[in-house]
């Protein structure tokens, strides 16, 4: 790994990024947006739930009845609290969750159908088990899906996913973007360039293709386009790396990476690359980087 890089654990992978990138993160597990809590929130946990439980109890289903229905105690302090997930009917929950990882905080809201209510609290216990901290600086070995400075600890096939925004230093200019879901593309990269040229990057006459190739990395296989094209005196990028996954894996998901430069606030390249060789430079240390972490599966 090169000097003044680092490596980031996010869901199942492993990604090596400059030191004083700004990361800017967000996940999905079970198909539902994850938050985790700020760093201190945990002192603070019973007033959290407690505020949230207030705020259920004041609202009023259509039937008269509070749409508050039950707390529900999960292991390691965890607490879910079920409501009325629609004001107008009693057919289905919103089950929201917070789950306890040392000294931090990751809320899990899902909406329930009545008929499966068992088995969606089947599915919180078990998690609630195995939601772990951890350690700043600490890249995470084995079974389990990282989020932040915490990781759930299971092997669960489920709709979980991640997306990674890489903000760069002196680079403001840089949209570049890493991201991956338990699914699979239905076709590779490749097969779709003609819409991905035409809509995705969006470009003006003096288009040209810098590499148009299959690009695996390590066993991922993988498809990578990258374009450029001038205009008005600046030079715009548009760069694209897919694997396209497979159904129903968790260790081979579809991986994205995106890097773009556009028309935007800034005339010229100083708050991008002074070169395509510097582009190509930062996007293959990026691409080459991403791995599955060791036993994440």
């Amino acid at each position: 790994m090169k000097p003044d890089w680092k490596t980031h654990a996010i869901g199942r992978h492993l990604v090596d990024v400059p030191e004083n990138a700004q990361l800017v993160e967000s996940w999905k597990y079970g198909g539902e947006t994850l938050e985790l809590f700020p760093l201190g929130s945990n002192p603070h946990f019973e007033e959290i739930i407690a505020s949230q439980e207030i705020q259920l109890k004041q609202h009023v289903q259509q039937s008269g009845l509070p749409s508050f229905v039950e707390r529900i105690g999960l292991a390691n302090g965890s607490v879910t609290l079920v409501s009325w997930r629609r004001p107008e009917g009693e057919d289905g929950y919103l089950f929201d969750t917070y789950f306890r990882a040392g000294d931090r905080i990751v809320r899990f809201q899902h909406r329930v159908r009545s008929a499966k209510r068992v088995k969606a609290l089947e599915f919180i216990r078990r998690s609630s088990e195995r939601w772990k901290e951890v350690l700043p600086k600490q890249v995470p070995d084995g079974i389990g899906f990282v989020v932040g400075s915490t990781i759930v600890v299971d092997n669960l096939l489920n709709l979980e996913s991640w997306r990674l925004l890489i903000q760069l230093a002196g680079k403001p200019d840089v949209t570049f973007e890493v991201s991956g879901f338990v699914g699979a593309a239905d076709e590779g990269l490749r097969k779709r360039a003609g819409g991905i040229l035409a809509s995705m990057l969006g470009m003006a006459a003096g288009l040209s293709q810098l590499r148009n190739h299959a690009r695996p990395v390590g066993p991922i296989q993988a498809d990578e386009i990258l374009v450029a094209g001038n205009q008005n005196g600046k030079r715009n990028y548009g760069f694209k790396w897919e694997a396209p996954g497979k159904d129903y894996s968790l260790a081979e998901p579809n991986l994205n990476v995106s890097l773009q430069v556009r028309e935007s606030a800034y005339a010229t390249n100083r708050e991008s690359f002074s070169s395509d060789d510097e582009a190509l430079e930062l996007w293959d240390t990026v691409v080459n980087s991403i791995r599955l972490r060791p036993g994440a599966v």
